[in-house]
Order: structure tokens, then sequence, then C-alpha cells
């Protein structure tokens, strides 16, 4: 807990988020030099449904800052991917319980 608290808590500065990915595909691919870009804050995907599958899982998967919508018109399909604040929105909220819990350990 004290590691946490020493730890800088500012939010991101631009864009750019963590582009470690486990898979090596096209798309991935893709997805990750989205991820490094600190400017686009969202990326349209085209593709099929096995492979906006393919992207959504490895966002998970990746436990990475983007939120996902499809967008049904035409064909195919486009995955909609917007990067957000949660990993930022998570350490706020952690760092809230670490203080309470050393207010009441009386630290």
């Amino acid at each position: 807990m004290h590691g946490r608290l020493s730890l800088d808590l500012t939010p991101p500065a631009d864009w750019q988020r963590d582009a470690r990915m486990s898979c090596r595909c096209e798309h991935c691919q893709s997805l990750s030099r989205f991820l490094k870009c600190a400017s686009q804050e969202v990326w349209r995907f085209k593709a099929r449904e096995a492979d906006r599958s393919h992207i959504e899982d490895s966002i998970r998967q990746g436990r990475h800052d983007v939120d996902c919508i499809t967008e049904r018109k035409g064909s195919p399909h486009v995955l909609v991917c917007s990067k957000n604040q949660a990993t930022y929105a998570w350490r706020i909220t952690q760092r809230r319980a670490d203080l309470d819990d050393l207010k009441r350990l009386g630290a």
C-alpha cells in the first residue's frame, strides 16, 4: 500500500496507451499502432465479425484502456474503438481506499 501511495497520480498527458500485445496478427498490429499514437483518440476497424471479435478479445485480455461499440451500418460492420482513462480512474479509486485504510490504522 505504501508503494502505491508513493506513485505519481497524474492523468495521461495525451492519448498514447500501453500497446503490448500478445497476438502478432495484422489486425492486432494495427490496434497496437492505434494505442501508441498520442494524438488519435478513436480508431474505426471495418472488418468481418470474427476479426472484430478478435480485436475486442485482445483489448479485454490486454486490459487496454479502450471502449468498443459496433456500428451496424453497411457491410462489413465497423468496430469503433475509443481510448479512455480507466486505469487512471482505477488508480484514483485505489488511492482513496489506501488513504482511508491508513487513516483507520492510525498511520
